[in-house]
């Protein structure tokens, strides 16, 4: 029994050395997943939690842009509006997140933002229609 506590132990230490003590995740990522943050995990708060994450983001220094959409389910009466965060890093990676996932995602390079309603959702072949609100989103800039 020593033995294999022994084992994981010394694992455990390996695993810290190897990935320089880096067991907390970055700030942007904690900010984003921060459920505290008004609008993080109810239905209907997408603008809410955008508002409020734009603001800890732009106050922590990160940029980004506030990306509006409306929506349409085909052959249904189902229809509304959404709005997600995209926001890019000082490395140049750039992740989006809403109020609906409960962490950020990690973003294709070169991908349009029509390609990122579709990755927000988790699914390219949903039936829905998709119109992006250039207006709004020339305005969303943090």
């Amino acid at each position: 029994m020593r033995g294999i506590a022994a084992i994981a132990i010394a694992g455990w230490a390996f695993c810290l050395i190897v990935n320089g003590f880096d067991v907390i995740p970055p700030l942007h990522y904690r900010l984003a997943s921060d459920l505290a943050l008004k609008g993080k995990g109810k239905d209907g708060s997408c603008l809410d939690y955008a508002l409020s994450l734009s603001s800890k983001l732009s106050g922590s220094g990160i940029h980004g842009q506030l990306v509006f959409y409306k929506w349409h389910i085909r052959n249904t009466q189902l229809k509304g509006g959404h709005v997600f965060v995209v926001y890019q890093l000082a490395d140049r990676t750039e992740w989006i997140v809403d109020n609906e996932i409960p962490h950020p995602k990690l973003v294709p390079t070169d991908a349009s933002l029509m390609q990122l309603v579709f990755l927000l959702s988790g699914d390219p072949s949903a039936p829905v229609d998709v119109e992006l609100q250039d207006g709004l989103n020339r305005l969303g800039y943090f």
